[in-house]
C-alpha cells in the first residue's frame, strides 16, 4: 500500500492521539475506529479485563439472569 499525507485540525489530531493505543500506528487507530461501524461494537471490549475479572462478570451475569428467571417464573 502507498502512503498519503493527511492534515488534521489540532484538536482532531489531539483526540486521535488520545484514542491511539501504545501498539498502534496512526493508520491502525483510524482503521480501528472506522471498523467499529462495520463490525460488532462489543469487540472493542475484548482485552479490557483480565481472566479473573472476566470470570467475576460471567458469574454475576449468570446469577442475575437466574434471579430474574426465578422472580418472573421463567424457564
Amino acid at each position: 500500500m502507498g502512503r498519503n499525507t493527511s492534515a488534521f485540525d489540532a484538536d482532531t489530531y489531539r483526540r486521535l492521539l488520545q484514542t491511539k493505543r501504545d501498539d498502534e500506528s496512526t493508520s491502525d487507530v483510524i482503521d480501528r475506529l472506522l471498523a467499529r461501524h462495520e463490525s460488532n461494537p462489543l469487540r472493542e471490549l475484548i482485552g479490557l479485563v483480565d481472566g479473573d475479572e472476566l470470570e467475576t462478570v460471567r458469574n454475576r451475569s449468570t446469577a442475575f439472569r437466574a434471579d430474574v428467571d426465578d422472580s418472573y417464573g421463567l424457564l
